[in-house]
């Protein structure tokens, strides 16, 4: 019973891991073509060791500033960014964190920080919670994508 609720628990922290992998690409790939549009190709090179939160905050800033765009599309935008910094700071959770089973209460336990330190906190998640994380991430993949399609973002 053990080693299946680990299996079950790791096979959903694995499909986070491609989801987001999946996500951040679609993320790098609209921080080239914005970059494209504004006529920064000598920056492409640095689109690959852009963090996460580094394109965020790119796309943010082109958000903020464009001109001609309608304030439905900034309000879209800066809410799906919104969520998606959420997104990350639980990723970074889950990945930097340890993790461990309590099987007796059916729970997958993640504990931040190092042992014996004052910032060591535990974080509790059923199955059904890790499933539901990886489900945001899909998500907010196909969400950026309706959004730059309707608003035609680069």
């Amino acid at each position: 019973m053990r080693d299946e609720f680990e299996q079950h628990a790791a096979s959903l922290l694995g499909r986070m891991i491609f989801a987001f992998s999946r996500l951040d690409t679609n993320l790098g790939l609209m921080v080239a073509w914005v970059m494209r549009s504004l006529g920064k190709e000598a920056q492409l090179k640095n689109v690959d060791t852009m963090s996460f939160n580094t394109r965020l905050e790119f796309i943010a800033e082109y958000i903020e500033t464009s001109n001609g765009l309608a304030s439905e599309a900034r309000a879209e935008m800066s809410d799906w960014i919104a969520a998606a910094d959420a997104a990350r700071a639980q990723r970074n959770k889950f990945v930097h964190g340890r993790w461990g089973i309590d099987i007796h209460r059916n729970k997958a336990l993640n504990v931040v920080g190092l042992p014996g330190s004052d910032a060591q906190r535990p974080f509790e998640y059923s199955l059904s919670e890790l499933e539901a994380y990886n489900q945001v991430i899909r998500h907010l993949t196909s969400t950026l994508s309706q959004i730059r399609d309707r608003w035609r973002l680069p």
